[in-house]
């Protein structure tokens, strides 16, 4: 745990020691093999810029599908196994129970980013039992972090700019007998203005910015230019005692960038954890997902 932020902070973890359902089997020359479920998959991976460990061959017997891209954003999958068009992984813990949908879709995603098992602990264990909680989910993706900060809340208010991962937050929602998560496709920006303009306030905001994205009406989402006017916003509307869940994954980023930003929009909050976090592989080599922080002002 960090209390203050001071230099390069790291730290290596192997999520299936907290997740039994997901495992990085290997990873190296740019490529990851996974398991989700009782579904191995290979997909690229940009940070994994090492050699792989277990043997090529053994990585194409394992393997259910391979995603190969033939674009930044698209391309298509190889099977080797029959793959169901979706399947279903669980969470569980004291309180948190996620029913996760994956399948397999025209990018490499598949509906999880399991490194976000690490923020689900986090709320897990520091909100027990129930809450009054209001809590705003910023580029929420298919709303796995929606539904275990849901447990704690009396209201989530989860936001994508993507029509199909909303509905696919939806579905997650109701697979985990949640009621309790308000669903909007909406730019993030555009919807953080209008919440000042409403005065409406969270006691916690959870924001994982992509580098590049799109909005729902077209808009462009560019994190260089944006994350600023951003988190300057997000500041307004958060309540005096208020928590800041956010996952940074833009290669131009570094400590002192991040370090800026946090006094410079949150200079009350007291750092509970601000790292770069390493995903080790069962093979032992790792790939690398960003920049995870967590401010708490009480």
């Amino acid at each position: 745990m960090v209390k203050n932020y001071g230099g390069k902070q790291t730290m290596k973890v192997n999520i299936n020691n907290i997740w039994p359902e997901y495992e990085l089997i290997d990873c190296g020359n740019f490529r990851k093999l996974e398991r989700f479920g009782d579904i191995i998959l290979i997909r690229p991976e940009i940070t994994s810029d090492s050699n792989q460990i277990i043997p090529e061959s053994e990585w194409y017997t394992m393997a259910h599908a391979e995603f190969i891209e033939k674009t930044k954003n698209s391309g298509e999958w190889k099977f080797f196994q029959n793959v169901p068009d979706k399947w279903f992984i669980n969470y569980n813990s004291s309180q948190i129970n996620i029913v996760a949908e994956l399948s397999l879709t025209n990018s490499k995603h598949i509906g999880v980013f399991p490194e976000q098992v690490l923020n689900w602990k986090f709320i897990e264990n520091q909100f027990k039992g129930s809450s009054e909680m209001e809590i705003l989910n910023l580029f929420g993706y298919t709303g796995l972090t929606s539904v275990a900060a849901a447990a704690y809340a009396k209201t989530v208010t989860h936001i994508d700019s993507i029509k199909k991962v909303v509905d696919w937050t939806r579905r997650n929602a109701d697979n985990s007998g949640l009621t309790n998560i308000r669903c909007i496709v909406e730019d993030a920006q555009k919807f953080v203005l209008r919440e000042i303009k409403r005065n409406n306030k969270y006691d916690g905001i959870i924001l994982d910015p992509p580098a590049i994205g799109v909005g729902a009406k077209n808009e462009k989402w560019m994190f260089d230019e944006m994350i600023d006017d951003l988190l300057k916003n997000v500041a307004i509307i958060l309540k005096s005692n208020s928590f800041i869940i956010m996952n940074l994954y833009s290669h131009s980023i570094n400590d002192k960038y991040i370090h800026r930003l946090l006094l410079t929009y949150f200079p009350k909050h007291k750092f509970d954890f601000c790292e770069k976090v390493f995903g080790q592989s069962s093979s032992g080599n790792v790939i690398d997902h960003g920049y995870f922080v967590r401010l708490i002002k009480q």
